[in-house]
């Protein structure tokens, strides 16, 4: 008996992915009931070897928003820190709220990542400038803060 693709998100059937093919090409409706309704487009993207979409504005902004008030429990000091299952609880919620958007289903670990890599884009750039500054006798380097 095949695998059903409901068994584990790794787990996706050639036929649908194929399928899905060829109603893309056509310019067909992609939704179907075996994963669409399960929110496992990504998951199809990527056994396909396809890039998920970029974040649009909203979905940023909506991940700003749901992670700035969790902001330190997830990256304060350690006293103030919870747990790795409380982390994933919350990296869960704000991401439900992200997709609440309805553009794409956004897993957590997808919202997780953007995030990270919006702090570390902004820590740059803000590093960048501050080293200029520094250069020119200006200032020093400082750590940022939400």
């Amino acid at each position: 008996m095949p695998p059903s693709p409901h068994m584990s998100q790794r787990t996706v059937p050639m036929k649908e992915n194929s399928e899905h093919r060829v109603k893309q090409l056509r310019g067909e409706d992609l939704h179907c009931k075996c994963c669409c309704d399960l929110g496992l487009e990504e998951t199809m993207a990527q056994a396909s070897g396809e890039r998920a979409p970029a974040f649009i504005s909203e979905e940023l902004e909506k991940l700003v928003d749901g992670v700035l008030p969790h902001y330190t429990l997830l990256y304060g000091p350690p006293e103030k820190q919870v747990s790795a299952h409380q982390k994933k609880d919350i990296w869960r919620a704000i991401a439900k709220d992200v997709r609440t958007l309805g553009v794409y289903h956004r897993r957590s670990t997808h919202c997780q990542k953007r995030w990270e890599d919006i702090r570390r884009w902004s820590k740059k750039t803000a590093e960048a400038q501050l080293g200029m500054a520094s250069q020119r006798g200006r200032g020093a380097r400082c750590t940022m803060t939400p």
